[in-house]
């Protein structure tokens, strides 16, 4: 048995994850969110169900949280564990960090890599699916203004920095040839992600029943979890749902993928 590590695991597609992949107990679950009783609550459910799982609190809001919250895990797992990196933000307002930096780009993309990277340095993954959405084929990235969020945009700005993340986990499987990583778009799924107030939230809401539940979109994804292999050695292929697709052009672009990587790398040093 391995560890598998669920980051967003208290709501939405990450609980409904964790609780189809109690129904098949392979494997120890480490739960992280920030909310602790919803975590322990979905622990104790899973089980019940004769699953077996840990909850570990954390905040990807910001690059000290993260690098708390990776030290934590890496402590904690054994190695040749799966990472499913699930956790993400779609913002309504512009909101800057305390580093200045907008927070959706800290959650969605620059959080993720601080809270991977000690177990990375410790070896103790094997695995890495990264749940991101087809809406990276409208992002943008501009060095100069996305990461303090000056060009942003409540619809573009969740697209940009999943765009972000995504071609940043290229770059790392390509640095880590021992991985097996993927990228993939889970579908159109029925989550709080993205809600609004108001007259909008209230249109968004009737949209969102034609959607599928989070429960058919877990399952798909422990379809995949159940994969010998996802990708060749050095690469990080694109799903969409279930299905290997070509990489979006504008994750193709090299100017665009050199503008990440940069921008990242600088970001990353700044401590």
């Amino acid at each position: 048995m391995a560890d598998l590590i669920l980051t967003g695991a208290s709501r939405g597609i990450g609980h409904a994850l964790a609780l189809a992949l109690a129904e098949k107990p392979a494997d120890r679950l480490i739960l992280v969110a920030r909310d602790r009783a919803r975590l322990e609550a979905l622990a104790a459910d899973i089980e019940r169900k004769g699953g077996r799982a840990i909850a570990v609190p954390g905040d990807l809001s910001s690059r000290a949280g993260a690098r708390a919250l990776g030290q934590r895990l890496a402590d904690t797992v054994t190695p040749g564990a799966t990472l499913v990196h699930n956790a993400g933000l779609w913002p309504s307002k512009r909101e800057l960090t305390s580093e200045g930096l907008e927070t959706a780009f800290v959650v969605n993309h620059l959080a993720p890599l601080e809270m991977q990277q000690p177990l990375l340095e410790s070896g103790r993954l094997r695995r890495i699916m990264v749940v991101s959405a087809g809406l990276i084929i409208k992002g943008r990235f501009d060095a100069a203004r996305t990461p303090t969020g000056e060009d942003f945009s409540s619809i573009r700005t969740y697209c940009d920095t999943k765009l972000c993340f995504a071609l940043a986990m290229r770059d790392v499987a390509a640095a880590h040839p021992e991985l097996d990583v993927v990228v993939l778009h889970p579908g159109v799924v029925r989550t709080e992600l993205g809600a609004r107030k108001g007259p909008m939230g209230w249109l968004l809401s009737l949209v969102k029943r034609g959607w599928e539940a989070p429960e058919v979109c877990a399952a798909r994804l422990a379809r995949i979890l159940a994969r010998e292999r996802w990708s060749p050695a050095g690469e990080a292929r694109w799903l969409v749902e279930e299905r290997e697709q070509p990489w979006p052009a504008v994750a193709e672009d090299e100017a665009t993928r050199r503008a990440v990587r940069e921008t990242t790398a600088r970001l990353l040093a700044a401590v």
